[in-house]
């Protein structure tokens, strides 16, 4: 019988710390990884150094070292791209802020769904650092492929079928890989993990695997409903800072592009999701010109089907000012 080869797929960019709790957790799988491919996304705060003694010390690591910041989108592809190359079975993917449990590989190989040719993707379950189950990780769509997690019962079970998975532990095919191509790296941050698991959702089935675990250290649960108390807290909830919206632009430029590809397109709705998000700007925002002159721009990219050209977190800083 062949053996199942599995080659883990890791991007990074400037977390130090996670990155080598990552893969420390990688390399102590009780169902060993075959190959452990880092994607290190231009870093600058000692992650590179860091990754070279890794690479020494451990040949199961390769690392790919990408001179810019290509956003967790074109880590993924380019860290795909690599790996698919040597011809792997499975390919493992996962951000830096994330962590298999021990036996999370184990779990996935283990489960009856494996060894299901019409399953070309599965997951896990995933935790926060505060040990709650993160549901959006996996879910539904609706016309409009907005996201529907799965209900809590879900996960009582063996495993369930998803429509879209995270690249949170998505684990794929690589004969699914051969039929879909690589993620759309064009899309920098945001909805690339969700377009890609749909375009794989549409050639067979997407299972999670609820006995696999990982815990993603993001920092926020965003299954909590936390009702403000007040006005303030309430207004507090919805504030839209300048500084976060090149990654809020760039995530609903790329959410109109994927509706587009999976949905066709639909111009008038999209303009008015972009005139929503520019209302909502205007009155909890801080109402620059450089913040409506993006969404303008990133709107004519999705829905004119431009070249996508995407503000860097860096250059976004800097126009504004920010030291």
């Amino acid at each position: 019988m062949k053996t199942i080869s599995v080659a883990a797929i890791v991007v990074s960019y400037n977390r130090r710390t996670l990155l080598q709790e990552c893969v420390d957790a990688l390399l102590a799988q009780t169902r060993p990884v075959d190959a452990i491919y880092v994607v290190d996304n231009g870093s600058n705060d000692g992650s590179r150094e860091y990754l070279a003694t890794v690479e020494v010390d451990h040949e199961r690591v390769s690392v790919v070292l990408s001179e810019s910041n290509t956003g967790g989108a074109g880590g993924f592809a380019t860290g795909i791209t690599t790996a698919f190359s040597k011809g792997f079975d499975w390919y493992w993917l996962m951000d830096d802020d994330a962590e298999p449990m021990p036996d999370a590989l184990e779990k996935l190989m283990a489960s009856e769904d494996a060894t299901r040719a019409d399953v070309v993707a599965m997951c896990g379950s995933v935790f926060g650092i505060d040990r709650r189950l993160q549901y959006w990780h996996q879910g539904t769509f609706d016309d409009r492929m907005r996201l529907i997690a799965p209900m809590p019962e879900y996960h009582a079970s063996a495993s369930f079928r998803t429509d879209y998975m995270s690249f949170v532990g998505a684990c794929i095919r690589h004969v699914a890989i051969e039929r879909v191509g690589f993620p759309a790296h064009e899309y920098f941050v945001w909805n690339d993990d969700v377009e890609y698991t749909a375009r794989l959702s549409g050639i067979g089935e997407l299972r999670c695997v609820t006995a696999s675990h990982m815990m993603h250290k993001d920092g926020e649960n965003r299954d909590l409903v936390q009702r403000p108390h007040s006005l303030r807290g309430w207004i507090e909830t919805r504030r839209m800072p300048a500084a976060t919206q090149w990654k809020y632009a760039c995530g609903l430029r790329n959410y109109v592009d994927m509706v587009f590809r999976h949905r066709g397109p639909a111009p008038l709705w999209a303009a008015s999701i972009f005139a929503r998000r520019l209302a909502r700007i205007l009155v909890f925002g801080d109402r620059r010109f450089s913040v409506i002159l993006l969404y303008i721009r990133y709107f004519e990219q999705a829905v004119g089907r431009r070249q996508f050209n995407t503000v860097r977190p860096a250059d976004w800083k800097r126009s504004l000012g920010d030291s």
